[in-house]
Parts: structure tokens; sequence; C-alpha cells
């Protein structure tokens, strides 16, 4: 049975980071207005402020968007493949501090995916040594690197700097939502 490594943030779920910002700052920034990784960037000289902050008081998880039929899917993936949920929790610039994100994406990933075996989320500070078939991310750097013969992006503005013909020598395709992942993946199996 074929493995995938499928990403949580920005991959399964979206906009908690932006929504962190916004109440921080009481602004109303939309994922489209952010072209990059570290949404916090936005913030310049606040963002150590912000990151303080950050870490002792927000979890993110408690009022996070699923993106539009990823769960499903990701259930229906279950039946065919043997699918790993890979979330990084380690903030380089915040690294005692970052692994309270870690118990943070654990619950979450057990309360909204109880089909996923808890052996099955690994939870790292990088996933360059996960072996799989298949990779499921929306960071290019955690797709170029290790393993995974199907690498499939998830578009996002600060992913966008990367044509197809970056991608494509990288052996990574975009892909624009999760009806499009399950056609790449399902069909002819459903």
């Amino acid at each position: 049975m074929q493995k995938i490594m499928i990403d949580l943030d920005e991959t399964i779920v979206m906009d908690g980071y932006l929504k962190a910002v916004n109440d921080y700052k009481n602004t109303n920034y939309k994922a489209e207005d952010i072209d990059t990784y570290y949404v916090e960037d936005i913030l310049g000289e606040e963002k150590e402020a912000f990151l303080d902050h950050f870490y002792k008081n927000v979890n993110i998880y408690d009022d996070i968007k699923e993106l539009p039929n990823a769960i499903s899917t990701i259930k229906d993936l279950c039946k065919y493949y043997d699918v790993y949920i890979c979330a990084a929790f380690v903030d380089p610039r915040r690294v005692l501090e970052s692994k309270v994100s870690a118990m943070y994406k654990y619950e979450w990933i057990v309360k909204n995916m109880p089909f996923i075996d808890p052996r099955k989320i690994i939870l790292t500070g990088s996933k360059d040594v996960v072996m799989c078939d298949i990779k499921i991310d929306d960071k290019v750097s955690n797709l170029k690197k290790g393993y995974g013969k199907v690498k499939l992006l998830l578009d996002h503005k600060h992913n966008q700097k990367y044509d197809f013909e970056d991608l494509e020598s990288l052996g990574i395709r975009r892909v624009y939502n999760w009806d499009q992942i399950r056609s790449i993946l399902l069909e002819g199996r459903e």
C-alpha cells in the first residue's frame, strides 16, 4: 500500500495564523494579502512582541477553518492508501516556546480526524526524513527535499513565486483544491 504524507497547516486547515495576527493588530488581512510563508512577517518591528503573545496566549486550532473537502477526501484516501498526517511544529525562532504547538496540532488532528490512527500522526521539526510515496504540502521546501514520487503543492499566494517550469524541474505538481487532489489520487479507485 502506498504511503501518503499530508501536511496540516494551510493544507488541511487554514487562516489560523492569519486570524491570530488580525486579532493581535485589530486588522482584517485576508489570505490573498499575504505573500510570505510566515504571516507575522507583515508585522515588521512588532513581530517579536507578537510571537511572545502568540506562544503564551494563542491556540489557533480553537477556531481554524478546514479547506473545503479536505477531511472527507483524506477519509476516502485512507481506504486505498496508508495515510500519515505530518505537521512541523518547531519554530526555529522560538524553539522552546513552540513545543505548545505540537500539543495543539495533535489534539486537533485526533478530534477532527478520528479515522487517522494516532500512531500515524507525525509531529516533527523536519519533514525531510519522512519516507513516503506521495507528499501533499503547501511549502515547496517540504516537497523538494527528501522522499516522495508524487509531490502535490497546494496553491497559496506564498508559493506562487514558483512557476510551472520551476515546479516541474523539482518533480512537483501544483494543485488548487482538494477536489483536484481527490481526482488525481482516487480516480478509478472509487
